[in-house]
């Protein structure tokens, strides 16, 4: 009998009895998480019983515990379990209980709330997921849209330099896109006045290091095909020409060479290098390694005339895409502004 008294007391001192998981209110908290919550010194089923009971300090107590869980496994069971009492306990406590977190608290425990859940949180908790966001002032901008499934890019005209992961919010952007860009190619960008903000956290997505922040689009004010007339990020030429219709754009700022012909509706890429100086003239050459395209494109600051309007140029071009032959007129960033105003 002692032996026995002996080894049931080693037992609770060495833990051979395997943990099971708990269930508290109907949520089933399992093993691992458990554990990590022992070693963590972190009561979590004390805590989900009082959140249970909707005590809001219970609560924000089980969000930031999300801060201590590395690993992703274990941190995908915290978020089942929050999931669960967001379930039980309702949007409006888990909203008022968030609002009253700082915004680094919010950064945190966003993420908790989401990853892995079937369904966005702005869905089944609108109240909470707008609590969740950063707080910021929306304001106008224009600049250059960039759509991508996995993950979108802006770029703000009065900060040109700066890349920013945009987040639409309204759910309309893809479709104008793809409608205005019907052939065009991964990565082409259109010009875009948007209503938003700008932030240094959204939800689970992750920036990359080299990105200023997160633009949040609100709003789309107008959506158009990028132009010489409507672009703000400073390009080196835009050169224009008819019978047929072409353009090119040639821009070190946007690491870019576009050239459209009317006739084929699509856009074809190149990645820009330094321009060749040789007498009087500028080249430009480019191969796009994917598609097998060339293009030379050679740059004269002579008087032009594009045949169709008025408008007098200060640079003439010509230019070859795969040995088809183009010749027209072209001007600088720097001259837009004026050729802009008297058309």
């Amino acid at each position: 009998m002692k032996t026995t008294i002996i080894f049931l007391s080693l037992c609770l001192l060495t833990g051979c009895y395997e943990k099971k998981p708990a269930t508290v209110g109907g949520i089933t908290v399992p093993v691992e998480l458990l554990k990590k919550a022992d070693e963590l010194a972190f009561d979590y089923t004390g805590h989900l019983a009082k959140a249970l009971a909707k005590e809001s300090e219970a609560l924000k107590s089980l969000l930031l515990f999300s801060r201590k869980l590395e690993d992703k496994p274990i941190a995908d069971q915290h978020s089942c379990v929050l999931r669960d009492l967001l379930a039980k306990t309702g949007d409006i406590f888990f909203a008022e209980t968030i609002s009253s977190l700082t915004d680094g608290e919010k950064n945190d425990a966003w993420p908790a709330l989401e990853d892995g859940a079937a369904r966005l949180l702005r869905t089944t908790a609108p109240l909470s997921w707008k609590a969740l966001q950063p707080a910021g002032s929306v304001k106008e901008f224009q600049g250059l849209y960039v759509f991508n499934a996995e993950m979108s890019t802006f770029r703000d005209c009065s900060m040109p330099e700066a890349i920013y992961y945009a987040v639409d919010e309204t759910g309309d952007i893809e479709k104008d896109y793809r409608r205005l860009l019907r052939a065009g190619y991964p990565g082409q960008a259109i010009y875009a006045e948007l209503k938003g903000y700008q932030t240094d956290y959204f939800g689970s997505r992750t920036l990359p290091s080299n990105f200023a922040g997160y633009f949040i689009v609100t709003e789309i004010i107008e959506l158009e095909e990028k132009n010489y007339r409507n672009t703000c990020i400073p390009y080196d030429y835009w050169a224009l020409g008819t019978e047929p219709f072409w353009a090119a754009q040639i821009s070190s700022k946007e690491a870019v060479i576009e050239f459209k012909e009317a006739e084929s509706g699509g856009t074809r890429m190149f990645a820009y290098a330094k321009p060749i100086e040789e007498d009087t003239a500028t080249i430009y050459t480019a191969i796009n390694q994917d598609t097998g395209d060339n293009i030379r494109i050679t740059v004269k600051e002579t008087p032009c005339s594009d045949g169709m309007s008025d408008v007098q140029y200060n640079y003439s071009v010509s230019l070859a895409v795969n040995g088809k032959n183009f010749s027209g007129c072209a001007l600088s960033f720097e001259e837009r502004e004026g050729k802009v105003k008297g058309q």
